[in-house]
């Protein structure tokens, strides 16, 4: 068996030390784990809210990019209600000719006014007696008119949707529902028809 070896103190105390420098090394290099594994944590949770943030930022933006398409969408389909858009139409023109018939308003001047009036439809004839026939206009309402106060002068002029209408002309000085002077034209969008109303007292 071989002898112990004896060491001096000074040998014992360089050992401590040794071991002590080990120890703290080993020390430190777990504290520096420990540090790097808490940065490492705040790094993630960082990236974690920034994430978060960017999220709920789009899912705002969304939200408010759906209430603009709905709104726009609603007032696109709300804009008819409080105004119809102009319907395609073609016009009527022409004029109503004086009655002579009528004793005019001014000698000097041929001038019987009257309104000028469209009904949708035509005009359709009934039997009255042998040989006598009555036209009967469109029970339909009246669709335009407009009031000629000089007959010399002044044309009337109707816009009127695409159709056939019954043109007719009603003298002031006439009962309420005389129609005189009418005429009959089919309306298409774009065009304009000139028909005069003829002189029905000649």
């Amino acid at each position: 068996m071989a002898p112990a070896v004896k060491r001096s103190p000074a040998e014992d105390m360089a050992a401590e030390d040794m071991a002590a420098e080990d120890m703290a090394a080993e020390d430190m290099a777990a504290e520096a784990l420990i540090a790097e594994a808490r940065a490492h944590a705040r790094r993630r949770r960082v990236k974690i809210a920034v994430a978060m943030v960017a999220l709920a930022v789009a899912a705002a933006a969304a939200v408010l990019i759906g209430r603009a398409a709905v709104g726009s969408h609603g007032t696109a389909h709300r804009g008819p209600q409080s105004a119809a858009p102009a319907a395609a139409t073609g016009i009527v023109t022409g004029h109503l000719a004086a009655c002579f018939g009528i004793r005019p308003k001014d000698p000097a001047q041929a001038i019987t006014p009257g309104t000028v009036v469209a009904f949708r439809g035509r005009v359709t004839y009934r039997q009255v007696a042998p040989g006598s026939w009555r036209a009967e206009f469109p029970k339909g309402p009246v669709v335009a008119s407009q009031h000629i106060s000089n007959n010399q002068d002044q044309a009337f002029r109707l816009a009127l949707s695409p159709g056939h209408y019954v043109i007719a002309g009603h003298y002031d000085e006439n009962p309420a529902g005389i129609y005189a002077p009418f005429t009959e034209v089919t309306v298409t969008t774009g065009a304009t028809i000139r028909v005069d109303l003829p002189n029905p007292c000649m």
